[in-house]
């Protein structure tokens, strides 16, 4: 993982993410866009600069890194609000109901994930 290599060390150029990870550059560039976008990495520009992490690994989640990369954390199609299921109506589909729960218990275990731990393991 890109952010485990910045855990360790940073700044840290795209270059070096590449080498040390073994991850196509151009594939390398994406995912660091992503993640800067999403606030969790910072990029300083220059001879000594590169990427790291911009804030502390306890204050950042799984479920945070999973949101730089997907616009909506959905287990399943139906579960997006403009989704019209014909079997979704009156009392609702039981099925809807129980991939509601479980995208709950998802999303809680998740954001109970922070990076710090993941990285002392």
């Amino acid at each position: 993982m890109v952010l485990d290599e910045l855990h360790k060390e940073s700044p840290l150029s795209a270059s070096e993410l590449s080498e040390r990870r073994g991850i196509p550059s151009p594939f390398i560039y994406r995912v660091l866009k992503k993640l800067e976008a999403a606030e969790i990495l910072s990029i300083k520009r220059g001879a000594h600069g590169g990427y790291s992490i911009r804030k502390d690994c306890e204050d950042l989640t799984l479920y945070d890194v999973i949101c730089a990369f997907e616009n909506t954390f959905l287990v399943i199609e139906c579960m997006k609000k403009q989704h019209d299921c014909s079997r979704n109506r009156g009392l609702g589909c039981c099925i809807h109901r129980e991939f509601g729960r479980l995208q709950g218990v998802l999303r809680n275990e998740f954001m109970r994930s922070d990076l710090k731990a993941l990285f002392s393991e």
